[in-house]
């Protein structure tokens, strides 16, 4: 990863996952292994390691640098050979000096996915061995130095909704033939319930009008007759037209009301 594509920063709290102190680093440096894991530390669920090459990764841009990586374990159980782990991380380095982390993360893509075909997400430069390496720095001192880790897992969601419009059901038209209006006064008129969209309805009208309209508009409206058994966490929307026909001529115009 190019150094440009790296935020780094100071913070006085430790790793909270986990810490790998290291006692003998140049040791470690002149061996003629390249890499050293770190024991198994659990976190979110998932088994893993840090990695870390003493004289930087070179296929990954490490030369001249202390390269550093977060490995998902083998030990880890996938039983579908699919299996992926999406996950923020960051990766530490004890300042021994200022007694604070220098904290390293990925600038561009914070959260990475791990899976069969990539185990391990780091940074072959995460710091140039000159300035590991002066003592006056912190990081290594006395041959003495701590890295350590933060993986936050994100998995996946437990709820999910779809919202979803039906546009023109075949159901979708109901007509509610009130005998005798003007004989019912003010007495609110229920239609049957009939269903469209999978859901129950039903038209109410109040023929004196209904709140600051009563006794100056005939009020209808559109009620959903089935609310019990909808969850408050699942609204209904509905678009809908009422229309009042006009019986003497087919040709002319009725009352007409459009509602969301």
């Amino acid at each position: 990863m190019g150094d440009n594509a790296i935020l780094r920063e100071k913070r006085s709290l430790p790793p909270a996952d986990y810490s790998l102190k290291i006692e003998s680093f140049k040791l470690l440096s002149k061996s003629t292994v390249e890499s050293f894991e770190s024991g198994v530390f659990k976190s979110g669920g998932y088994n893993w390691k840090l990695v870390f090459y003493p004289n930087g990764k070179k296929n990954d841009g490490g030369k001249d640098h202390l390269s550093l990586y977060l490995k998902i374990d083998d030990s880890n159980p996938h039983p579908d050979g699919t299996w992926n782990v999406n996950v923020y991380y960051k990766l530490f380095v004890y300042d021994q000096v200022s007694n604070q982390y220098l904290v390293v993360q990925d600038a561009k893509a914070p959260m990475r996915r791990f899976d069969r075909r990539k185990t391990d997400w780091g940074f072959g430069k995460f710091l140039d061995l000159a300035t590991f390496n002066e003592p006056s720095n912190g990081y290594l001192v006395d041959d003495t130095c701590a890295f350590g880790a933060e993986v936050y897992v994100v998995k996946p969601t437990d709820s999910e909704e779809i919202l979803s419009l039906v546009s023109d059901p075949a159901d979708g038209n109901y007509r509610f033939n009130i005998p005798a209006f003007g004989s019912v006064g003010d007495t609110v008129q229920r239609s049957s319930e009939f269903t469209v969209g999978e859901r129950n309805w039903q038209l109410v009208v109040y023929p004196a009008g209904s709140g600051a309209d009563r006794g100056n508009f005939l009020t209808v409206s559109l009620k959903l007759a089935d609310y019990q058994t909808v969850s408050r966490k699942k609204p209904v929307y509905a678009e809908f037209k009422f229309k009042i026909p006009n019986q003497y001529s087919r040709n002319r115009a009725g009352a007409e009301q459009t509602g969301p």
